[in-house]
């Protein structure tokens, strides 16, 4: 029974993958293609990656475990669905570690909340829940690329989203999985929203259920999108004057203040203590992994101000040749040192007035580098700053990816020939 069941959810999942390709427009068919087989392959390599080295250990294990054991309660206590919702763990049927563990952490147990429909048409498989996450990630993302499917911009944000490191940690079960393509999701609706002055609510509706979703999951990468938005909006819709660029600062500094509101720990007199805590906690509990970057902090911005040099060094050069201790971590350096070459390149032909950079490109080169320092202060553990660094690594590389004459490059013209075909 339990075979026919996975048999028939799996094909299920190919027929909603083969309606959404031929469904999809002519101009992003062919994109598309590419990356969902792209990140399906991914998913792949993850799990394979994921089993080989760290024995399924992983927390996409335990979410999916976690689900087994609520589905079964579901099934013999079906009131239990509607008490795990609503939050109250205490009188469900399931062990009193399980409850103490979902009542603690809150975000966990809210993503696995999300997770619950893909289970649901999993056949209690871990690579078909797995599966379902990242077409859903796909179908979010080749709606953002439908906001340049005219325009050249198309095959450069599609090399973006195809990036080795960006691909391998937003498929699979995993936060980022969910999150990190929401939000690409959202700038979709949010342009539909601009586009509309803001008479679309189904968008608007859409933008601000998925924006509380994320914000559920993973805050602080929502809290630094809300951010982002802002200052494009404002280097976009705003023509520059003394009283608009003080009005601009007012934003940006307003939205700071209320970010901290919305959460305690974005507070900007909190966030010290919140990057000594989350170093701390790196450095103790991956201590099979790589080893911890050692920084100087003490819960003040003085030590950060005093770590950033360094901070700055480790997050844009690193792993450095001997941080290299196997194959992942090998293909990690070459591909950041591709990217710094790129970022060498870009910024010559800046300097000899080949290229020019908007407002919101420099603003936005301005809060990578600060983000980036900061981050690997907070995770000074190489492996997990890889991951980490995704949220920010997508506009770092198309900046970086649209000044450097990619586009001219013989195998980039090819790609792009079969593409339009």
């Amino acid at each position: 029974m339990q075979q026919f069941l996975l048999l028939l959810c799996s094909l299920f999942l190919g027929l909603v993958c083969y309606y959404s390709v031929i469904r999809m427009h002519s101009n992003l068919r062919k994109p598309y293609v590419v990356l969902l087989a792209y990140r399906f392959l991914f998913f792949a390599i993850q799990s394979i990656f994921f089993y080989s080295i760290y024995k399924n250990q992983l927390d996409p294990y335990f979410y999916h475990q976690t689900l087994i054991t609520l589905f079964d309660d579901f099934k013999y206590y079906p009131l239990d669905i509607i008490i795990f919702f609503k939050g109250d763990y205490v009188n469900m049927h399931i062990d009193q570690e399980l409850k103490t563990y979902l009542a603690t952490e809150i975000r966990v147990a809210f993503f696995i909340k999300v997770l619950s429909p893909f289970f649901a048409l999993s056949a209690n498989n871990y690579y078909l829940l797995g599966a379902w996450l990242t077409f859903f990630g796909s179908l979010c993302l080749v709606h953002f690329l439908s906001l340049f499917k005219r325009t050249p911009n198309i095959l450069i944000w599609l090399l973006v989203l195809i990036i080795p490191s960006f691909t391998f940690w937003t498929v699979g079960i995993l936060k980022e999985a969910f999150v990190v393509p929401v939000l690409f999701l959202l700038i979709y609706f949010l342009d539909r929203i601009i586009n509309s002055n803001g008479k679309d609510i189904v968008s608007l509706l859409l933008f601000i259920i998925l924006c509380w979703l994320c914000w559920y999951v993973k805050y602080y990468m929502v809290a630094i999108f809300l951010l982002a938005i802002t200052v494009y909006v404002i280097n976009s819709k705003i023509l520059y004057s003394f009283n608009t660029i003080l009005f601009s600062i007012l934003i940006i500094a307003t939205t700071i203040i209320a970010l901290g509101y919305m959460h305690p720990a974005l507070n900007w007199n909190v966030l010290p203590e919140v990057i000594y805590i989350s170093n701390h906690l790196t450095c103790t509990k991956y201590v099979n992994a790589y080893e911890c970057i050692q920084f100087d902090l003490d819960m003040t911005w003085d030590s950060i101000l005093l770590n950033y040099p360094k901070a700055m060094v480790y997050a844009f050069f690193s792993p450095f040749p001997w941080q290299i201790h196997n194959l992942t971590s090998f293909f990690a350096s070459l591909e950041n040192y591709v990217f710094i070459l790129l970022l060498m390149f870009v910024i010559y032909r800046w300097v000899t007035k080949k290229i020019f950079f908007s407002n919101a490109e420099l603003v936005g080169l301005f809060i990578i580098l600060l983000l980036g320092g900061l981050l690997i202060m907070a995770s000074p553990n190489i492996g997990s700053f890889s991951r980490y660094r995704i949220f920010y690594l997508p506009i770092y590389a198309y900046i970086i990816f649209k000044h450097s004459s990619i586009n001219y490059n013989a195998a980039f013209l090819r790609f792009k020939n079969w593409i339009e075909k």
